[in-house]
Parts: structure tokens; C-alpha cells; sequence
């Protein structure tokens, strides 16, 4: 699954083995092509940056967008090395002089100018806690907006805060000490400020366990822990599916007010 930590660190990995380098062929399996892929070929890879969960790849004034979803994966290949999955998965192939980057069974796969790409990401999701751009009083005022809806819901709308996905939402939320359920009108400004901070912090400490390879595992309380003791009060751990988005849930019932 991924999230913007995830996304990001996936970017990064992309920038590491071609970043710099000259496109010399591109194989391009979407109906997201408005410009043609072919324009592509020649330029050099000048950055490789995310929105969220979107990872953007620009070619002097082309860009590409990916989003992975739950089952899109990337692989890093050496040029003549055979590939791991069939071709038919393919959505996405990218040749450098050393390197060749395939994106497999990613729903999104989308070609544009960098400027109209870029425009529409920013017009369409919230904060993100991993940019340098990121402010704290606007997804403040993003999750205001919502005070009809559960706060567990809000925070999965990329229009709030971008990058956050099920398992941060669960943790963030356990952290804060606030239950999933909780209507937004109904958390007091410090709950809200703290929801928004813990949602950078952790954002920060998922990307920062990526980058040494270290699992998630041990900093994850309530994820996928189902009537396991709560490291706080030791209460079991309940799970539900949150509606409307029908998403797994865990919670503290004695921890999360």
C-alpha cells in the first residue's frame, strides 16, 4: 500500500540509480498520454519529486505521474537484465544508459507538460508533511472544513493532507489519543494542532526507517494489532470497518476519546 512516505522513498531510490541521466526509450502502457511519449526521449531526467502519493518525474518541460496504489511496484533493472514479472504487466518503461526503470500494474501512469501536471496535483491535494512547502495552519483549516465528518475519514482525503494513507491515519490517530469516529466539529483546537503535528512526525520517522531499511513493524501500536494488548493501558486492540469507506480500523476504546 502505498503512502507518501512510501512514495517518496521510492523517488529517491529512482533519482539515486538515473537521476541526471538521458532518456533513450520509453514504453508507456495508459490513456493518460497528452503529450506523445516519444518527445521524451532525448532529455535528461532533471528531478524526481512526490505530491503525496503521486511521484512526479520531469524531463525539462515533460513530466510523468505515477501513483502505485495498492498493488503498483517499481523495479530498478541493468539494461540487459531479463525482467522479473511478464511484459503484459508492464504500464511503464523507462531506458537510461545504465539503468532501466519498468512501474508495473500502477493504475496511474500519466504523460503532460510539467506545468499543467504540476498544477493540477496542487490544486487537487492538501498539505504535505514531506515537502518543504509544508504548513501546519492550512491543513489545520483543510480538516475545519469537514466539521460534519468523522476526523478517522478526513484524514484519508488527499485534499487535506496529502500522503496519508490507512496505516498512518490508524497511528496518527492513536497517538493523538483521539478515536477515529470523533466528528471534526467536535475536537477542541489543541486536538487538531495535535493531529497535524504527530501527522509530519510520523510521516518523517516512516521515511526515515525506509531510508536505513528498517521494518515498520515495531514503530506500528494499533495496525493490523487486533485484540492484542495497547501499549498504553493494555485493553485489547479493537478492529472495525470505518464507514462510509468501509477502511480497517483499530483502536484503543480506553486510550481514544
Amino acid at each position: 500500500m502505498t503512502e507518501g512516505p512510501s512514495a517518496r522513498y521510492r523517488a529517491m531510490i529512482i533519482w539515486r540509480h538515473v537521476g541526471g541521466e538521458v532518456l533513450r526509450g520509453i514504453f508507456a502502457r495508459t490513456r493518460k498520454t497528452y503529450v506523445r511519449p516519444e518527445r521524451l526521449i532525448g532529455r535528461r531526467l532533471d528531478s524526481v519529486d512526490t505530491y503525496g502519493k503521486n511521484i512526479v518525474l520531469i524531463f525539462s518541460r515533460y513530466g510523468i505521474r505515477l501513483h502505485l496504489m495498492m498493488y503498483g511496484t517499481i523495479h530498478i533493472y541493468h539494461p540487459e537484465e531479463p525482467l522479473l514479472k511478464p511484459e503484459r504487466m508492464v504500464r511503464l518503461r523507462l531506458d537510461f544508459d545504465r539503468h532501466k526503470v519498468v512501474v508495473y500494474n500502477a493504475p496511474i501512469v500519466e504523460i503532460d507538460y510539467k506545468s499543467r501536471l504540476i498544477r493540477r496535483l496542487k490544486s487537487s491535494l492538501g498539505e504535505d508533511p514531506l515537502r518543504g512547502d509544508w504548513d501546519p495552519d492550512r491543513a489545520e483549516r483543510l480538516i475545519l472544513k469537514h466539521k460534519n465528518e468523522k476526523i478517522g475519514c478526513v484524514l484519508l482525503d488527499q485534499g487535506v493532507i496529502a500522503g496519508i494513507g490507512n496505516i498512518l491515519r490508524n497511528e496518527i490517530l492513536f497517538r493523538a489519543r483521539i478515536h477515529p469516529d470523533r466528528m471534526v466539529r467536535d475536537l477542541s483546537p489543541e486536538e487538531i494542532r495535535r493531529i497535524v503535528r504527530i501527522a509530519k512526525e510520523l510521516s518523517e520517522e516512516f521515511l526515515k526507517r525506509r531510508l536505513r531499511g528498517e521494518r515498520l513493524r515495531p514503530i506500528l501500536y494499533v495496525y493490523n494489532k487486533y485484540g492484542k494488548p495497547c501499549p498504553v493501558c493494555g485493553r485489547p486492540i479493537r478492529y472495525y470497518r470505518q464507514k462510509p469507506h468501509n477502511r480497517k480500523t483499530f483502536v484503543c476504546e480506553n486510550c481514544q476519546v
